[in-house]
């Protein structure tokens, strides 16, 4: 019934009864025409359709994701592996500068164990001779 039915029904039904009994049956009435009402089972075709839809383009879209995660890690991976590359390279050539400057380091160290070995040689030997000799005078 349209609005304005509505409007002279209620007010027809107060006249008839007191406002308690014409608010209780104004409101078991429909508000609309019964065929504009939605039933239970259009909402749930509706909804059901709809949601297919969404869920379909949440499926590409997921799909699209893993797509561009997996071009991604690719290109970190060969990234990662040219990096590493260039990594093991250098640590080589660290290396081999390391094992130049503790071979210099070596000879540098003999040397000079050489030297002050001759040093305490020499030094030792003026001492030995000068006790020899007190030693030759004194006996």
């Amino acid at each position: 019934m349209p609005e304005q039915q509505r409007a002279k029904f209620y007010a027809w039904l107060r006249e008839q009864t007191d406002d308690t009994t014409a608010e209780f049956v104004m409101s078991c009435l429909a508000p609309a025409p019964l065929s504009d009402l939605v039933t239970k089972q259009h909402l749930e075709t509706v909804l059901s359709a709809e949601f297919s839809a969404f869920a379909l383009k949440l499926a590409e879209q997921r799909e699209a994701d893993r797509k561009e995660f997996a071009d991604q890690r690719e290109v970190d991976r060969k990234e990662f592996a040219g990096q590493r590359k260039v990594d093991l390279t250098e640590l080589a050539a660290q290396r081999g500068a390391d094992r130049r400057d503790a071979r210099k380091k070596h000879w540098v160290l003999v040397g000079a164990a050489i030297g002050l070995g001759v040093e305490i040689a020499a030094a030792e030997a003026g001492w030995l001779q000068r006790l020899t000799d007190l030693l030759a005078r004194a006996f």
